[in-house]
């Protein structure tokens, strides 16, 4: 038996608050399951239905990988942003029909043994995307893309990234990923487990900036649902591609071509500057409206 379950929990949080007093050091707490039961009827007036998701998977290209893990929760959130009421944790596992890399088993612990004969359940998985109002998860633009291949009749929905949705720095984190932004929340984890980075979501989602009514999943909701405009540099020349990479383009392998999304106000100057720069005046970019319900897919 731990030292620690012998002086028992209430006394190990009173030496981690007195540690945490101290201007040299500063204790990291394990991150819990979110339970929040409103106790109310499924549909709560005034709030929305959201679904946080998290994959794992063979390989990083959703034509060539496959999903070996996913996890899904549904939770409602109120006007400012807070998390009033969670679903239970649904995940699957999935056989892949091919072995699993190696260096996927060290960095998910998912292995060939754990995933023989295991298959996702597409009903319920479909009915809980279909369900909510948004899907939400901490990079969007990796899992939506193996969630709506691998589950087509659930794709289209509207979708929030919570790692590019967020200003992160400007509500004073630093860096992106998942598992560091936890810790600067004062929270530790496993990481690289669908289950257990879908409960890390929600914490991180519903985490309030000190003097702040509203939560970081406010912000994400209201950038996410604003509309942008996809820029489409189709038959850009070559020796243009270092000049859309600086810029912010991406290549698009599916379309053959670079593309960069850019906000409502943003659309003029992009539009010339593509003009001018990529085409020399004798061409022009494509150019559409984009929301949340086409932001992350396949590109």
């Amino acid at each position: 038996m731990s030292s620690v379950s012998v002086m028992g929990a209430a006394s190990a949080e009173a030496m981690a608050s007195l540690v945490d007093q101290h201007e040299d050091y500063r204790v990291l707490r394990r991150m819990r399951p979110m339970a929040r039961f409103s106790g109310a009827s499924r549909r709560i007036p005034g709030t929305l239905a959201g679904c946080a998701l998290d994959v794992e998977t063979t390989g990083l290209d959703h034509r060539e990988h496959s999903v070996i893990e996913l996890a899904m929760q549904r939770f409602r959130t109120d006007g400012a942003g807070r998390i009033v009421d969670v679903g239970p944790s649904f995940r699957w596992l999935e056989d892949p029909g091919v072995p699993i890399p190696a260096d996927i088993t060290a960095l998910t612990g998912v292995s060939d043994a754990a995933v023989a004969g295991r298959r996702i359940c597409d009903a319920e998985a479909i009915c809980l995307i279909l369900d909510a109002d948004f899907v939400i998860a901490h990079n969007a633009g990796f899992d939506r893309p193996f969630v709506e291949a691998r589950l087509p009749e659930a794709a289209g929905r509207p979708w929030i990234c919570s790692m590019l949705d967020v200003d992160w720095r400007a509500r004073g984190f630093e860096g992106r990923a998942l598992s560091h932004l936890l810790s600067q929340m004062g929270l530790f984890y496993e990481a690289h487990r669908a289950d257990a980075d879908v409960t890390a979501l929600l914490h991180l989602i519903d985490h309030r900036p000190y003097g702040s009514s509203r939560t970081m999943l406010a912000e994400a909701v209201a950038t996410a649902a604003r509309p942008g405009w996809l820029v489409e540099a189709v038959r850009a020349p070559f020796k243009a591609k270092d000049r859309l990479k600086s810029r912010g383009y991406r290549w698009s392998p599916v379309k053959g071509l670079w593309w960069k999304e850019v906000p409502h106000g943003g659309f003029d100057a992009e539009y010339e500057w593509c003009v001018v720069e990529i085409y020399g005046g004798v061409a022009k970019p494509r150019i559409r409206r984009i929301d949340w319900t086409e932001r992350y897919s396949i590109n």
